[in-house]
């Protein structure tokens, strides 16, 4: 019997193909299928970074995301671009199941209930985003998957409130493989940074988006005494919108605390979070959050809001959870841990991340399609 017969094909829909969260299980998930029993294709929106570090086995389809002057025009004589496109890709691949990685891909749902395609809808998102999408459409993602993945618990219970009877957690993974920081970069980046022999470097890693809390940096370090020597470092693309703008203005006027907005970091992106001493997770709503396996590994003590999934991964020998968006509190955890860096147990915290490394993640991945 041919091989390739028995395995099963799926078809794989991401928005972007960037490095975040959500796209980065994929990629993930595309690294390390086992090839014996899957077979496996991409569909992207848009022409994403990401795409460059596919494995080369994984045939990668492009399906419309913005709309030139001739998909316009055909959209209005009442031919659907991306309707047509996936329609195209589907006759080309042939899969068996289908697996989109978040709720705003809709009309994936949508054409795969029309083609009577099985799809899985694996969920990265909580509130904030459910408000980007439609009542129809949310109900589409709903009703309309053959199964709903969410990443943590807290994003099980909205699918479960909102009637879904199918929903599986699956927690994300990291490939702590690659996390490999340069210890002479680390020494470096502290030298620009201008961090003294007893300076705490504080590093926030994510999107400046209003969810991820990215304002919240001034209004935390108007609260930090100015004899603390304290850094705060924002790692992440910094994007050209007002709430950035006026945040960025308002660091510029703060004294008594350095702040760094670095912007991206992709090549020595380990080495920057490794030269913080600790790691602050600022979201005002949190699915759960990739990055606080990131800081765990490398052993920074993390202090983040109580928004949703950190509650799932910090624990006491971690870090401190925060009632959410109590900055007094939050400011005040930032200095107890200041004082107490020495007694952080480094090795209960990479254990803690090695939980959710990606064999683990991918294994247990398998296991939910073998069972669907």
């Amino acid at each position: 019997m041919n091989v390739s017969s028995t395995r099963r094909k799926i078809l794989f829909f991401t928005p972007y193909a960037t490095r975040t969260g959500s796209e980065m299980l994929i990629y993930y998930m595309l690294k390390y299928l086992d090839r014996s029993k899957f077979e496996a294709g991409l569909v992207a929106f848009a022409h994403g970074e990401l795409l460059n570090d596919l494995p080369p086995d994984i045939p990668v389809f492009f399906a419309p995301g913005k709309f030139s002057i001739k998909d316009k025009i055909a959209f209005h004589l009442g031919f659907h671009p991306t309707h047509r496109a996936i329609k195209k890709i589907s006759q080309a691949f042939k899969a068996d199941l289908w697996y989109v990685n978040t709720v705003m891909l809709t009309d994936v749902v949508k054409m795969a209930k029309e083609l009577q395609i099985p799809v899985i809808s694996h969920i990265h998102e909580l509130s904030a985003m459910f408000s980007q999408v439609s009542s129809t459409d949310f109900e589409t993602v709903i009703n309309d998957s053959s199964m709903l993945i969410g990443c943590s618990d807290t994003v099980c219970k909205c699918l479960t409130e909102s009637g879904s009877k199918k929903v599986k957690r699956l927690y994300p993974f990291v490939d702590l493989h690659e996390i490999k920081p340069d210890p002479e970069k680390v020494k470096q980046i502290r030298k620009e940074w201008g961090v003294g022999p007893d300076d705490f470097v504080w590093i926030m890693s994510g999107t400046t988006s209003d969810r991820k809390g990215f304002d919240l940096l001034p209004d935390i370090a108007l609260q930090i005494p100015a004899n603390a020597k304290i850094h705060l470092v924002w790692v992440g693309n910094l994007s050209d919108d007002g709430l950035v703008y006026w945040t960025r203005k308002r660091c510029e006027q703060i004294t008594n605390v350095k702040i760094h907005l670095i912007g991206a970091k992709k090549e020595d992106y380990a080495s920057y979070l490794d030269a913080a001493d600790g790691f602050i997770l600022t979201s005002r709503q949190e699915p759960f959050g990739m990055v606080l396996v990131e800081a765990a590994w490398l052993g920074k003590p993390i202090v983040s809001f109580a928004s949703g999934g950190p509650t799932e991964f910090i624990t006491p020998e971690l870090g401190s959870l925060i009632p959410n968006l109590d900055i007094a509190l939050f400011v005040q955890s930032m200095l107890d841990w200041n004082k107490k860096l020495s007694t952080f147990d480094k090795e209960k915290s990479r254990k803690k991340a090695l939980e959710f490394n990606v064999e683990n993640g991918v294994a247990e991945w398998q296991r939910i399609i073998d069972e669907f």
